[in-house]
């Protein structure tokens, strides 16, 4: 992950904070080798970057930087989220997310 990614999950994971909610990093699918060298791969491809509650509600957020947007995975990982009656989306921003938040009805201001 890049510093500018980094800062803008913080970003994000800070807001959910302040409005009550709690919120956990994801980490990006990758693989590691064992003590005696097997590979190992964790993680779920298409997995978003925060997993949050916010109002007893699921949340998945997947922080963008510039001109980036949700890779096919992903996308079929938000709407396996929506159908299971989560919210899941791409926020370039913690404006971006108060105005998802907003929408879905889980913010009143």
């Amino acid at each position: 992950m890049s510093q500018p990614h980094t800062d803008l999950v913080n970003a994000i994971r800070l807001f959910i904070s302040e409005i009550g909610g709690v919120s956990v990093p994801v980490d990006t699918p990758g693989l590691l080798y064992t003590r005696d060298g097997r590979p190992a791969k964790f993680g779920t491809k298409g997995a978003l970057d925060i997993a949050a509650t916010i109002k007893g509600r699921a949340v998945w957020i997947d922080a963008k930087i510039g001109r980036d947007r949700l890779k096919p995975a992903q996308v079929k990982f938000c709407r396996a989220q929506e159908r299971a009656g989560a919210i899941a989306f791409a926020a370039w921003s913690p404006d971006d997310v108060r105005d998802r938040l907003r929408q879905e009805g889980l913010l009143d201001d």
